[in-house]
C-alpha cells in the first residue's frame, strides 16, 4: 500500500513539475525574497518580517548536546556577522521533541524532521531529535538575510520540513587526488549546511591500509586522521561510509608487485574471485576501513563494473552469462554476511554482469546504490524488498567542467545534469522503486576540481529532500544565493560560460592513436573489446625552410570552423575572466570556488588562444613566403619573427596560467603522485578503463594535449629557420624573442 501510495504521489508530482515550470513557479520563500535549499515540505509565512541582532540568545536544548546550539552561535557569526550577546528579552529557543515531528509514517524521516516558529521577539526550533533540531538551525541560517537598511530579517511564521528520503549521500573520489585534511572539514561543514547526511567516501589508495600497507599512497590518511574525520562528520549528522572498489576497479592494490598473482586473467583491472587469499585481502581491506570509521552504519563494497566474474582460471565454473552473474552473487552474499557480522550495513552497485533473475538471491537489506531504469531490475527488488539509492552522476568525463546546464555543440544538444538530477527520484517512485535515499556520483576520472562539484551535490540533495518542487531554476537560483551570498548575481552566466568553454574545449581536439599507452584489456562487453585508445592533441601549422619559405595553409583549414568558434569564445572567455575577477573581491562565501573556477577559465582561455595565435603565426609565415617571392628578403625575416614572437608569447603565457593554476588547486589539494617519506608514487594505468586523469601520475595530465603538440620544438624549428634565412640573404634580425619569461 505504501510503494502504491509512492508511486501515485511521484505521478501527480511529475504533473505538478511539469505545471510549475512552465508557470514560473516560485515557492513562497522565494517570491518573499528568501533562499532555502533543500526547500522545505510546508511553510506557513505571516504578512511581516522581523529583524534579529546581537541582543538576542540563544537557550540550548535541555537534554541535548551542545554541538547544535554552539553551530547556531559560530555560523550566524561567520555567515552574517551576527553575534548572539543575550542581553534582551527575545531568544531562539532550541528544543528536542519527538512529538513536534511526526509528519510521516517513517521513525528515520521523523528524526530529521523540525518545526521552524518565527515571531518578533520568540524564535522557536522542534527537532524530532538531535538530527532534526540540526537540521533546523540551518535552515534558521538559511534564511537570515540584510535588507535595505542592513539589518538581518527573517519571514514571521511557520516551517514544516522533514525529508522525503532518509539517506542523501553526496561522492567524494580520490583516485586521482588527495584532499587536504583541513578540506574534507570545510566540504563537511558546508554538506551539512545543505543537510547532506552520507559521504560515500571512495578510498583507493589514499588510506594507509595497516593491514597491508604497500596499498596505501605516499602520505595516505592515517588511521588516526580518518577517526578524526569521522568524528567531525557524526558531530554534523554525516556517515562517513567507505567506499572500497573491489573486485573490479582493483588496478590500485594490483598494480604492485606483491598482489600481481591475484588478477584476473593477468588483467590489473580485476582480482580473481575465485582466489582465497584475493578475497582475504579485500576482507583485510575492509576490516582497516570499519576500524578507521568508528560509529558508522554502513559500508559501500562497490562491486562496480565487475566485468569479468569468473574469468580467472581458478575458478571451476565455465566462464558464461550464467556463471559469471552467479559468480557476482557469490561474492557479494559472502560480503554481505562479513560485515553484517561486523555491524555494517551493506550498499553495492547491483548491476551488469548481474542477470536479474539473480537478484531473487540477495538478502533483503541489501541497499542498491544504483538505482538505474531497467524495469525487471526493480521489479525484482521490489519481490524481495531491497530498497535503492536513487542514483544522479553530476559528472562522469567531461573535462574542466561539469555539463549542468543545456549545452549545444555542432548541432548536438545536451539538457544538462541538473535536468536529469530534478527527476531521478520522480522516475524512480513511478516505475516502482522504494528508494531509501540519494547518490549524487562526482567520478573523478576526468580529474575535475572538487570545487566544481557543489551545485551538483547540492542539487541532487535538494530532490532527495523535496522530490515534488521546486524547479530546477529556482533550485540554482536558491543555491547560489546562499552559497555565494546576495552579492553575486552573475553567478549563473559564470557557470553558463564555464560549461560552454568546457565543452568547447573537451570536443576541440584531434583524437589520434595514442603513442603513450598500449590498448586496454576490455570493456563491458568483453575481453578484447574496444582496446583502442586515443589522445588529445592539434596538429601544428606546417614550418617553413631557409631554402623554400612556401607553405601550405593547413592549419586554417583544417581548423576553419573551430577558429570561427574560437573567435567567438575568445569574447565569451573575456567575459567570464571579469566576471570572476570582480566577483572574487565581491562574494560573500566560499571566495576559493571562484578561484579554482578562474583557473578553469585561464585553462579555457589558453586553448582559444593556442587556436588563434598559431592561426596568426601561419599567416605571418605566409605573408613571409609571399615577401620573400616579391624578393623583400628583410619584410620576410620581420614577418617570420612576428610568427615566432606569437607563440613565444602563447608559450609563456601558459606557463603562467600552468603555474597559478597548480598553485591554486594546491591549496586544497596535495600534490597529486607525490613522494613521502622516502616512498615514491607506484604509478601503473588500469588496464581496461584508463581513467584520463591517471595517465600520467601528476597534475600534468590537465595539459598533456598541449605537450603533444611539441610547440617549443615547433618554435625552435623556426627559430632556426629565421637565422638560416637571414644568414643566407645577409638581413639583419630585430626583436626575435628566443627564451619565453618564467612569468
Amino acid at each position: 500500500m505504501k510503494s502504491l501510495r509512492l508511486i501515485l504521489i511521484a505521478v501527480l508530482g511529475a504533473f505538478f513539475m511539469q505545471f510549475s515550470s512552465a508557470a514560473g513557479f516560485l515557492t513562497e520563500l522565494r517570491t518573499r525574497g528568501y533562499s532555502l535549499i533543500p526547500a522545505p515540505q510546508k511553510v506557513e509565512l505571516e504578512a511581516n518580517d522581523i529583524v534579529i541582532d546581537g541582543s538576542w540568545g540563544v537557550e540550548p536544548a535541555s537534554g541535548a548536546g551542545q554541538f547544535t546550539g554552539n553551530w547556531l552561535n559560530e555560523w550566524a557569526a561567520r555567515l552574517h556577522g551576527l553575534k548572539f550577546s543575550n542581553l534582551g528579552p527575545a531568544k531562539i529557543v532550541l528544543i528536542v521533541d519527538p512529538s513536534a515531528a511526526k509528519y510521516t509514517d517513517d521513525p528515520a524521516l521523523n528524526e530529521q524532521g523540525y518545526r521552524l516558529t518565527i515571531t518578533d521577539k520568540r524564535i522557536e526550533i522542534s527537532g524530532g531529535s538531535e538530527k532534526g533540531l540540526f537540521y533546523g538551525v540551518q535552515s534558521l541560517l538559511q534564511l537570515m538575510r540584510r535588507n535595505a537598511n542592513g539589518e538581518i530579517t527573517l519571514p514571521a511564521g511557520k516551517i514544516y520540513d522533514w525529508p522525503d528520503l532518509e539517506l542523501r549521500f553526496i561522492h567524494w573520489d580520490t583516485k586521482h587526488n588527495q584532499k587536504r585534511v583541513e578540506t574534507l572539514k570545510r566540504i563537511l561543514d558546508w554538506a551539512a549546511f545543505f543537510k547532506v547526511n552520507c559521504i560515500g567516501f571512495e578510498m583507493e589508495d589514499k588510506y594507509e591500509y595497516p593491514s597491508h600497507p604497500i596499498i596505501g599512497a605516499p602520505g595516505a590518511y592515517t588511521k588516526a586522521q580518518m577517526q578524526e574525520l569521522t568524528r567531525y562528520a557524526l558531530e554534523r549528522q554525516i556517515q562517513l561510509v567507505p567506499v572500497i572498489q573491489s573486485p573490479a576497479h582493483f588496478a590500485y592494490v594490483l598494480k604492485h608487485k606483491e598482489f600481481a598473482h591475484l588478477r584476473a586473467d593477468g588483467s590489473n583491472y580485476q582480482a580473481c574471485m575465485c582466489d582465497e587469499e584475493a578475497i582475504k585481502l579485500i576482507f583485510d581491506m575492509y576490516q582497516d576501513m570499519i576500524d578507521a570509521t568508528p560509529g558508522v552504519k554502513y559500508f559501500h563494497v562497490s562491486t562496480d563494473e565487475v566485468y569479468y566474474a569468473g574469468i580467472c582460471k581458478k575458478c571451476k565454473k565455465p566462464y558464461n552469462d550464467e556463471n559469471r552473474s552467479q559468480a557476482w552473487v557469490d561474492y557479494v552474499l559472502r560480503a554481505h554476511q562479513w560485515l553484517a557480522e561486523r555491524g555494517r550495513r551493506m550498499l553495492a552497485w547491483v548491476e551488469y554482469p548481474l542477470l536479474p533473475k539473480h537478484i531473487l538471491q540477495l538478502p533483503p537489506d541489501l541497499i542498491d546504490g544504483v538505482m538505474g531504469s531497467e524495469q525487471d531490475f526493480i521489479d525484482n527488488e521490489k519481490k524481495i524488498g531491497i530498497r535503492q539509492l536513487a542514483y544522479t552522476p553530476i559528472q562522469g568525463g567531461e573535462l574542466l567542467f561539469p555539463n549542468y546546464f543545456p549545452t549545444e555543440y555542432r548541432g548536438r544538444e545536451n539538457e544538462g545534469r541538473l535536468v536529469d538530477a530534478s527527476q531521478t527520484v520522480r522516475q524512480g517512485l513511478a516505475m516502482g522503486a522504494n528508494p531509501i535515499g540519494s547518490f549524487c556520483a562526482a567520478w573523478d576520472d576526468s580529474g575535475l576540481h572538487e570545487e566544481t562539484f557543489w551545485l551538483g551535490w547540492v542539487t541532487v540533495t535538494q530532490y532527495a529532500w523535496t522530490y515534488r518542487f521546486p524547479t530546477v531554476e529556482q533550485s540554482v537560483a536558491d543555491f547560489m544565493d546562499v552559497f555565494y551570498g546576495l552579492s553575486s548575481p552573475e553567478m549563473v552566466e559564470v557557470y553558463q560560460m564555464l560549461i560552454q568553454g568546457a565543452r568547447f574545449f573537451e570536443h576541440g581536439w584531434d583524437r589520434v592513436s595514442s603513442k603513450e599507452r598500449g590498448p586496454s584489456y576490455g570493456n563491458s562487453r568483453g575481453k578484447g573489446i574496444g582496446t583502442g585508445r586515443t589522445d588529445l592533441t592539434l596538429q601544428t601549422p606546417s614550418l617553413p625552410t631557409a631554402d623554400n619559405l612556401a607553405v601550405e595553409p593547413a592549419f586554417s583549414k583544417k581548423y576553419e570552423e573551430l577558429l570561427q568558434q574560437a573567435a567567438r569564445m575568445k569574447k565569451e572567455n573575456d567575459r567570464l575572466t571579469y566576471l570572476l575577477s570582480r566577483n572574487i573581491s565581491h562574494v560573500e562565501r566560499n571566495r576559493y570556488n571562484l578561484e579554482v573556477f578562474l583557473s578553469i577559465a585561464n585553462m579555457e582561455r589558453y586553448f582559444i588562444r593556442t587556436l588563434l595565435d598559431l592561426a596568426q603565426a601561419e599567416e605571418s609565415i605566409l605573408a613571409a613566403a609571399k615577401a620573400d617571392a616579391g624578393g623583400n628578403p628583410s619584410t620576410a625575416v620581420a614577418h617570420l619573427t612576428e610568427a615566432n614572437n606569437r607563440v613565444n608569447s602563447l608559450l609563456a603565457w601558459g606557463d603562467w596560467m600552468w603555474k597559478e593554476l597548480k598553485k591554486t588547486w594546491e591549496k586544497s589539494r596535495y600534490e597529486k603522485g607525490r613522494s613521502v617519506g622516502g616512498r615514491n608514487f607506484v604509478h601503473i594505468m588500469d588496464d581496461v578503463k584508463d581513467h584520463f586523469a591517471d595517465r600520467r601520475p601528476g597534475l600534468e595530465y590537465m595539459i598533456a594535449p598541449f605537450e603533444r603538440m611539441q610547440l617549443p620544438e615547433w618554435r625552435a624549428g623556426l627559430v632556426k629557420c629565421i637565422k638560416d634565412y637571414a644568414a643566407k640573404h645577409n638581413v639583419p634580425i630585430q626583436g626575435l624573442a628566443e627564451e619565453r619569461l618564467e612569468d
